[in-house]
Order: C-alpha cells, then sequence, then structure tokens
C-alpha cells in the first residue's frame, strides 16, 4: 500500500462541520435509485473519480399463473 486512504473524503468535499458530511447531487441520485429498486442491481459509473452515469437493472417476479395448464 502507498498509505493513502482508499477514498479520500477530502478531494470531493469541501467545507467543515455538516458541510463535509453532505452528499453531492450525484450522490444523493446513487442512493435514491438503490432505494427505488427492490430486486436487482445498480452500476455506478465513474470518470476521473466522479460519478457520471448511474445504470439500474431491475429484476421483475413473476408468478405462474394459476389457471393456465
Amino acid at each position: 500500500m502507498n498509505g493513502r486512504k482508499f477514498l479520500d473524503e477530502s478531494n470531493h468535499r469541501k467545507g467543515t462541520g455538516n458541510q463535509a458530511n453532505a452528499l453531492t447531487t450525484q450522490e444523493q441520485a446513487v442512493l435514491e435509485t438503490i432505494r427505488a429498486t427492490p430486486f436487482g442491481t445498480v452500476e455506478v459509473v465513474l470518470h476521473q473519480s466522479r460519478i457520471v452515469q448511474v445504470v439500474r437493472t431491475e429484476k421483475v417476479k413473476l408468478e405462474p399463473d394459476s389457471q393456465q395448464r
């Protein structure tokens, strides 16, 4: 290891106090996508440590039709 933190928050968030812990618009979008996906995957695409795309793949579970035989 080179001694650096895996995720150095000081490079991504500026400010002091509660502002340092505030979510960016992009981070908020990721959380909203996760919460809106009951079954599936959420993929976050980064470019130079910035969120540029959020891909949501949702699974839809189907129940067998009991009338169809």
